[in-house]
Order: structure tokens, then C-alpha cells, then sequence
């Protein structure tokens, strides 16, 4: 998964909880209403319906974290590869040079002679 489509999937991963929250917010609201002039009856159908977006919100939330965590686990995994990418350059090169030195160092030992 591209850079791109992670940050498209946070996102819309962040939409859906806001747009969760929206709709929390206005059953609340809902809720305040009723409590003021309704029977008890529609106090509980609003209850209820509040109770479900409220577990809606949590799982949303508990959807965010994993995608999170998620993606942190990716890019910890993509930076240990980047690191042990170039570890094994820089040791290529660091025989390179050694390799290079003592070819130097041991034709001007012969020239001496």
C-alpha cells in the first residue's frame, strides 16, 4: 500500500468517526429535547437509539486505533528494512575501500623493492 492510499484510508478512516460523533451529538440533543416535553416512552426510544450510536462510536474509535497502529507497525517495518538496506551497502562499500587500500598499499611495497 502506496504512501497515497494510507493517508486516503486514514482519512476516510477519520471521517467516519467525526461523522459518528455528528450523529452522537444530535441524538444527544435529540435525547435533551425529549426529556423536556415527552412521555417516557419516546424518552426511551431516544435512549436507545443514542445507547447504538454511542457503541458505533466506540467501535469507529477502536477501527481508528488498530488502523493506527497499523500503520505504525508498517512504517517501523519499512524503516528496519531501509536501515538494513544500507547497513549492507555501507558495508559493501567499507570493503570496497579496504580492499582498495591494501591493493595500493601492497603495489607500492613492490615498486620499492
Amino acid at each position: 500500500m502506496s504512501t497515497l492510499d494510507q493517508r486516503q484510508e486514514v482519512l476516510a478512516q477519520k471521517e467516519r468517526v467525526a461523522a459518528t460523533f455528528r450523529e452522537l451529538l444530535a441524538s444527544t440533543e435529540d435525547l435533551l429535547k425529549a426529556t423536556a416535553s415527552y412521555t417516557g416512552s419516546e424518552i426511551e426510544e431516544v435512549r436507545a437509539k443514542l445507547k447504538v450510536q454511542v457503541e458505533q462510536a466506540r467501535v469507529h474509535a477502536h477501527d481508528v486505533e488498530g488502523v493506527a497502529a497499523q500503520k505504525y507497525r508498517e512504517a517501523t517495518q519499512a524503516t528496519e528494512a531501509y536501515v538494513q538496506q544500507n547497513v549492507s551497502i555501507g558495508i559493501a562499500a567499507l570493503i570496497g575501500v579496504l580492499f582498495g587500500s591494501l591493493a595500493t598499499s601492497g603495489g607500492g611495497s613492490r615498486d620499492r623493492e
